[in-house]
Parts: C-alpha cells; sequence; structure tokens
C-alpha cells in the first residue's frame, strides 16, 4: 500500500513539474516572439524603402501576426500593443503586396480592418479587381494572428476539384498550432454552386463577383455544432475571395 502510495505522489509530481516546464517554455518563447514586433516593423520599413517588397511583406507578416497575438496573450507578453499598432502592421503588409502587384493580396489585408480610415483610403487607391470567367485559383479567407484559410480551385477535365484547408488558433495558437480541417468536392465547369456532406454536416459553395473587391466563394456551414471532420472550432462558413489565379 505505502509503495503504491509513493508511486502516485511520483506521478503527480512528475506531471506536475512537466506543467510547469509548459508553462515556462511557452512563457519564454512568447516573450521572445513578442521582443522581436519592433525589430519586425523596422526591418520591413527597411526592406520597403530599398524596394525590396518581397522581403518587406515577410517582415511585416510577422509583424501583423506577432502584434496580434502579443495583444491576445498580453499578461505574459511583456509588452503592450493597441489595435492601432494591427491596423498599422495589417496595412503595411498591404501596401507591400500592392508594390509587387499583387493587388488581390493588397485587398484582403486590408480588408482585416475595413471600418478603419487608412484601410479605406489603401483600398480606393487599387485598381478594380479584373473578373475572370475561370474560376481557378487560391481563395483566402481572414484568421486569426494573421493567418488565413484556404480554398484551392483546380481544373480536372470538365470539373473543378476544390480543396478547402481551414484552422482555428486558440489563444495560444501561434506558439502551439492550430487544429485543422480539410474537405475536398467537385463541381461541373458549368455550374457556380458546390457541395460537400459528411454525415450531418452540409457546406454549400456559392461561386461569385463583386465588382469592387473581385471574385469570392459564400461558403455557407449547415450549423457550428456539426463538426463536419474538423478538428475543434475549425469552420467552413464565410467569406472567401479571390487572390491569386491558378
Amino acid at each position: 500500500m505505502m509503495r503504491t502510495t509513493q508511486l502516485c505522489l511520483m506521478l503527480i509530481t512528475a506531471i506536475g513539474s512537466a506543467s510547469t516546464f509548459a508553462e515556462d517554455s511557452f512563457e519564454q518563447e512568447l516573450q521572445q516572439g513578442c521582443a522581436k514586433v519592433k525589430q519586425y516593423a523596422q526591418a520591413g520599413k527597411k526592406f520597403y524603402d530599398q524596394k525590396q517588397y518581397a522581403k518587406a511583406v515577410k517582415q511585416f507578416e510577422d509583424q501583423a501576426a506577432w502584434a496580434q497575438f502579443c495583444q491576445m496573450n498580453a499578461e505574459e507578453s511583456g509588452i503592450q500593443v493597441t489595435d492601432q499598432d494591427i491596423e498599422i502592421a495589417n496595412n503595411n503588409v498591404g501596401l507591400s503586396y500592392a508594390k509587387l502587384g499583387k493587388s488581390q493580396w493588397a485587398r484582403v489585408w486590408f480588408l482585416r480592418d475595413k471600418d478603419s480610415k487608412t484601410s479605406q483610403y489603401n483600398l480606393k487607391q487599387l485598381a478594380k479587381p479584373q473578373i475572370s470567367k475561370d474560376l481557378q485559383g487560391t481563395y483566402v479567407r481572414a484568421n486569426g494572428f494573421g493567418q488565413w484559410d484556404y480554398i484551392k480551385i483546380s481544373k480536372k477535365q470538365n470539373k473543378y476539384q476544390i480543396a478547402f484547408d481551414g484552422y482555428y488558433f486558440g489563444i495560444r495558437g501561434l506558439i502551439y498550432g492550430p487544429n485543422m480541417g480539410q474537405f475536398e468536392t467537385t463541381m461541373l465547369i458549368t455550374a457556380k454552386q458546390a457541395n460537400y456532406r459528411y454525415e450531418d454536416c452540409q457546406i454549400k459553395l456559392q461561386f461569385a463577383n463583386d465588382p469592387n473587391l473581385g471574385q469570392k466563394i459564400e461558403v455557407k456551414q449547415n450549423n457550428s455544432e456539426s463538426s463536419c471532420g474538423f478538428g475543434h472550432n475549425v469552420y467552413a462558413g464565410g467569406t472567401f475571395y479571390k487572390v491569386e489565379s491558378k
């Protein structure tokens, strides 16, 4: 009996130690990442001023991701991040994409803060999107911490192949990683609507055009209670905008 009790105590102690180590490890990695937010911004500006826009994008994307992540974990991050800081970071990414001639990527980054005056101004500077009859390409929807959910469309014979990759980022998701979900379905080339079913899950994809925002897919999932075989809290519903062709 004594040996069993001692074993249980040792096990509880080991679990407690592992939990404490995980907490310490997360806080350390968080603070190291958050300490780099200003560095990302400065490096991005440097590359932008040098007209090295692809390098600027990478730095500004890291700035945007970590700025929001550090704000969400403010008590442990060691820095203060305002909503305006995140808005500036998102617009920095958009401006860099615009310089690269990738106006649709620029547009979706500006739309992350669609109600801000800065984003509205920058959106107006972009040329009207080109609408193609070809639906092939990459469509995205904004996710947390500067990340995206994706729908990729390719053509095979007389059908479009449709692949969804979605994520859910918990409050510690940028370090611990997201929950994930995928599905695939097909649609005739002449159609504008696709469907996906899995047990009690139903997802409808409606392809449409917006003269100001470009090609898009309106996705409706029958309800948030159905997991659709996805990871916890991954949800497909929402508006996905086309950012790349083929």
